[in-house]
């Protein structure tokens, strides 16, 4: 049967060298074919609109990004989207083998695709999977970017440590999720992983949850910005900052060793706390941060070691490796495992998620 869907094929490949043949009829070999199905991930951010087509393997085989109002609607960045479904639609690989969509936001969202609260793009108490399910006309999951970023890294990436794993994404927020077993850790209502939420000081920058004190407020691109260059950040520094800062730090600016000194120290206090509650064996991190945050990872790593619960094993803590498409991957991830998990074979039990 799933060779007749087109998702199996046989294997070109023999019996291994110096392995007898048993006896009887011959087996016949079988694969994944990698054409057989694809799954349309999508990152919903701040002015922008990022694509990853994973097929059947989970490999990506198509990716894009473009712009879009920071102000624009729902509504109109639901129909971008619907057009690049139907201009992926009418591509000759993949005609009639789009199977499902992953949308990220980044705001709370929960497990039926209710997006709850999008503060930093003014976006509340909206269905978002039913307006991308009316105008794309394929079964849709939405999905937090860090959630489906961090369920992305465990399963695209088959030599990562599946017992516990953090994800943080660090940029103009501060999102992350805790993958236990392969699962996403996702609470009573799904909206579980607002790890940038913790609160690690009395006082400090106004969060956009209306609270003081949150770690995403001295790790976010915001508290960057502020304390190299004086000031707030616009969009385009959300991409550009991190870089700018990483390249100062290496060439020895002072200004950028005490913005990167108040990083690591923030976050490191972040991560204390995390691994004292979860105790898992990697953190991974991503995120527009990541460049800035790549030569920090020995400095995190020993601040890490250094403040959690004597005895407790220190986590392995590493750099995301699907760099600016991770969420995107991650949200086609979610649609990929949707279409093999055996609840999703009921439609009426769509809500089962990864």
């Amino acid at each position: 049967d799933m060779a007749a869907r087109g998702l199996l094929r046989e294997s070109r490949d023999g019996p291994a060298p110096g392995r007898a043949r048993e006896p009887g009829r011959p087996g016949v070999a079988v694969e994944i074919d990698p054409r057989g199905a694809h799954f349309l991930g999508v990152e919903i951010g701040v002015g922008v609109v990022r694509y990853a087509l994973l097929d059947l393997a989970a490999d990506v085989v198509a990716s894009a990004e473009e712009r879009v109002d920071p102000a624009a609607q729902p509504a109109a960045v639901v129909r971008a989207i619907a057009r690049r479904t139907d201009a992926l639609a009418r591509d000759r690989r993949f005609r009639g083998r789009i199977r499902s969509i992953g949308v990220t936001v980044p705001g709370l969202v929960t497990l039926d695709g209710h997006v709850v609260h999008l503060p930093i793009l003014g976006w509340r108490d909206l269905d978002l999977r039913e307006a991308l399910d009316d105008a794309a006309g394929l079964p849709c999951f939405v999905e937090n970017n860090a959630t489906a970023a961090a369920f992305g890294a465990v399963y695209v990436e088959t030599s990562m440590p599946r017992a516990c794993t953090i994800f943080l994404k660090l940029g103009a927020g501060c999102g992350g999720a805790a993958v236990v077993n392969g699962r996403v850790l996702r609470g009573a209502a799904g909206t579980a992983g607002e790890f940038g939420h913790l609160r690690i000081a009395a006082g400090g920058p106004r969060c956009y949850c209306g609270q003081r004190g949150c770690l995403e407020t001295f790790v976010n691109v915001a508290a960057l910005s502020r304390a190299y260059a004086g000031r707030e950040c616009t969009t385009a520094d959300l991409d550009d900052l991190p870089t700018a800062v990483a390249q100062a730090l290496l060439g020895g600016d002072r200004r950028a060793r005490r913005a990167a000194d108040a990083l690591c120290r923030r976050l490191g206090e972040g991560l204390v706390a995390l691994v004292n509650v979860f105790n898992p064996s990697t953190i991974v991190l991503g995120g527009p941060m990541r460049p800035l945050l790549e030569p920090l990872l020995p400095r995190l790593s020993a601040a890490v070691a250094a403040g959690i619960v004597s005895g407790t094993v220190v986590p392995d803590v590493r750099l995301s490796t699907t760099g600016l498409l991770e969420c995107a991957v991650g949200a086609a991830a979610v649609a990929h495992h949707h279409y093999f998990d055996v609840p999703a074979l009921d439609p009426a039990r769509r809500e089962t998620a990864p």
